[in-house]
């Protein structure tokens, strides 16, 4: 299944010194781990920085033959975009010049995941790569038995991910060693979030399942229709959010797997929903965004796009970024839902917007991968 390549004052405040150093490393080192779909291990959307807050300008536009619904991914200096034909492409995230290229042998839907030297991704070659994200140099596969929609959790050292075969699976990071499977009743494309020892994710069984880090399912929750959405979790709340096909966003308590309340949007909710402070903020398929009261339910705004929508929203600092079917990229006040800008990319945008030290970075269908800066407030380089 696996293929590897490869004074006492003075002492105090210097222990002090230290343990914060130590501190920020760990908290370094999450972050940089983080850099996946939804941006932190809590699916949450929100990415603890700011992009254009008005209408943006092009830093850099790079033009692959195919477009994307894999969503681009920046760590470090670069940005990682996987492709229809199978590219995951790797370019300088201030340039956008092309630094390496690795094919496999079908498209690419999954999202990457970043963790230290690591690029993880599945493909609809029915495997889940690692890369070395530097080079493109290849480390490992797993093959699983379908295709991999999903995007990879990568968390203590375990590589997190379900396939169309009806399974979810931990594989161990460094080696593509499997250490344990669940069996679900359907294809799981649903990518996974995790709190404290426990994981969650959604089935096209319409089950939202709640399973231990050791592999074993704590309980089941039957929401009635298929779940390719991803859960986000409120941890201070003991809560998670997630929305099935049939339209309906359930809040869900941890513990019990109990659902608190439900809201029934009337379209499809194939999108992963966002959360900041006391708003949970999703996007139905039929280009309709809501903003509801986590702990309620009740609404807050609405803004409707009047096109189509897959790209799931991405939050950075008072704005909210989602793009449409029809080639516009929103930016919307969170406050209010009030369009702040729009920008036409000339092409549906199907993967969801990264936004990464000021630059948000979109893909659209026509291959198009694109660096977006505030006119008024250039980048840190």
């Amino acid at each position: 299944m696996t293929r590897s390549l490869f004074s006492n004052v003075s002492l105090s405040l210097v222990g002090l010194f230290l343990l914060l150093n130590m501190s920020a490393c760990s908290e370094k080192t999450e972050t940089e781990s983080s850099a996946m779909f939804r941006a932190d291990i809590q699916r949450s959307g929100d990415f603890q920085t700011t992009g254009p807050q008005t209408k943006p300008e092009i830093l850099w536009r790079y033009h692959a033959e195919v477009g994307a619904s894999s969503s681009p991914v920046s760590s470090g200096n670069l940005i990682f975009s996987g492709r229809f034909d199978g590219l995951m492409l790797a370019l300088n995230n201030q340039t956008g010049e092309e630094k390496w290229r690795f094919v496999t042998q079908a498209g690419i839907f999954s999202t990457p995941a970043v963790a230290e030297e690591q690029i993880i991704f599945g493909s609809d070659d029915k495997n889940i790569y690692a890369l070395n994200k530097y080079s493109g140099s290849f480390l490992w596969a797993f093959e699983t038995q379908d295709k991999v929609f999903a995007s990879p959790l990568i968390t203590d050292n375990l590589v997190l991910v379900g396939s169309l075969d009806h399974f979810f699976y931990a594989i161990d990071r460094h080696s593509g060693e499997l250490k344990w499977r669940i069996k679900t009743g359907g294809h799981v494309d649903s990518s996974a979030a995790r709190d404290g020892d426990m994981l969650y994710f959604g089935s096209d069984d319409g089950l939202l399942y709640a399973v231990s880090m050791g592999g074993e399912v704590i309980w089941t929750l039957d929401t009635g229709a298929a779940i390719d959405a991803s859960p986000v979790i409120a941890s201070d709340d003991n809560m998670l959010y997630v929305g099935n096909d049939a339209g309906v966003l359930f809040a869900v308590d941890l513990e019990t797997g109990q659902s608190v309340w439900k809201f029934e949007s009337g379209s499809r909710l194939f999108a992963s929903a966002a959360l900041k402070d006391q708003q949970i903020i999703f996007a139905a398929t039929d280009g309709r965004v809501f903003a509801l009261n986590k702990e309620s339910g009740e609404p807050f705004w609405q803004f409707d796009a009047q096109a189509t929508v897959f790209s799931s929203p991405a939050i950075a600092g008072e704005q909210i970024y989602i793009g449409a079917m029809d080639g516009y990229l929103y930016a919307l006040d969170i406050n209010n839902g009030e369009q702040k800008w729009r920008l036409d990319s000339g092409w549906a945008i199907f993967a969801s917007p990264f936004v990464d030290n000021g630059i948000l970075y979109i893909s659209s269908d026509d291959g198009d991968l694109l660096g977006l800066v505030d006119p008024s407030s250039p980048p840190l380089l």
